[in-house]
């Protein structure tokens, strides 16, 4: 692919912008927090509009542009779990090839399931909150540590807490065993999420190259997830370092495959008269017990298919991915 100035010019002020929102919460406000959270959505957005090359020239802006603005350190952070999953959540994306390829007519492509990008994405974000957890000495010593600053946080309204020793363990314990996994399913769910509203924008422009894709049939988590989800869940209760990652691997795909639980009740519902209800009771029920979201989990474990959208080719000699 030859790189034109527009290529180069939508990818900076793509990773501008997306640095820009990350570098917000310096500023400890309710509003960059949400704004954080909208991060990708820029270099989805340039990917999957302009080409992949766009998506790590994006990406790069980022680091550079966050190392000036606040620490390289931080700029490693973000590039490692926002910049490098939207560029290869969007190159995914924009994979395509001849159906006559693999069995299929001529004159057709098939693009990359969506269920694989979910996979691929979930590895990534997992890989980068590991590198994440090396770089900052994850372990016991530092739960204990964040543990007690939270408490110390917390006795600032309750002073009764601070001579409270069994909560500061609790928090500790807390930390080591739940937050490998926790951040890594948030941060995936989040990344998802702009990747739809990506795709959305995308194809209402006009820039889109990719076939809608019928999401609640699409997204699901493809059968080698199992194997990795178990895996993962077995070498979680290795002590240190090798749990910490395994349950952070663990805790990405787990999310894979609740998303896929909840993309099942909006396929199955659809057309029936009981949908609204369902659908309410079944996010009421996971904001109230967080308990629920094991039933999702099941069912997405339950369902590995993966679903393809196809296009008509305009150019048989030119597969219409993201970078042509």
């Amino acid at each position: 692919m030859k790189l034109t100035g527009t290529d180069i010019g939508v990818g900076v002020l793509a990773g501008l912008a997306a640095a820009l929102l990350t570098t917000g919460v310096i500023v400890n406000s309710s509003l960059a927090m949400i704004l954080l959270l909208f991060s990708p959505l820029p270099i989805f957005v340039a990917a999957l509009g302009w080409g992949t090359a766009c998506g790590f020239i994006a990406a790069f802006t980022v680091a550079v542009a966050v190392s000036v603005i606040a620490a390289p350190t931080v700029a490693v952070v973000v590039v490692l779990i926002t910049a490098l999953p939207a560029a290869v959540g969007a190159y995914f994306t924009g994979l395509a090839r001849p159906a006559d390829e693999i069995g299929g007519p001529k004159d057709v492509y098939v693009w990359y399931p969506l269920a694989d990008t979910l996979l691929r994405l979930a590895l990534v974000v997992a890989a980068g909150f590991i590198v994440i957890g090396i770089m900052i000495g994850f372990g016991e010593d530092l739960a204990r540590q964040l543990a007690q600053s939270l408490t110390q946080q917390l006795a600032v309204s309750n002073p009764e807490l601070a001579a409270n020793a069994d909560l500061t363990q609790s928090m500790a314990q807390f930390v080591v065993r739940v937050l490998p996994a926790l951040q890594p399913a948030v941060w995936l769910s989040i990344i998802i999420a702009n990747l739809y509203i990506a795709l959305r924008l995308t194809a209402a422009s006009g820039k889109l190259r990719r076939p809608r894709d019928d999401w609640p049939r699409a997204l699901r988590m493809p059968r080698p997830a199992l194997v990795i989800f178990a895996v993962a869940c077995a070498a979680a209760f290795l002590p240190g370092g090798p749990g910490y990652a395994a349950t952070a691997i663990a805790g990405a795909l787990g999310a894979g495959f609740i998303l896929a639980g909840f993309a099942m009740l909006h396929a199955r519902s659809r057309g029936a008269s009981w949908r609204p209800f369902a659908l309410w009771f079944a996010y009421l029920a996971v904001f109230l017990f967080v308990f629920a979201l094991l039933v999702f989990l099941l069912a997405g474990l339950f369902d590995t298919s993966r679903n393809a959208p196809v296009s008509k080719a305009v150019n048989t000699d030119t597969p219409p991915n993201n970078d042509n």
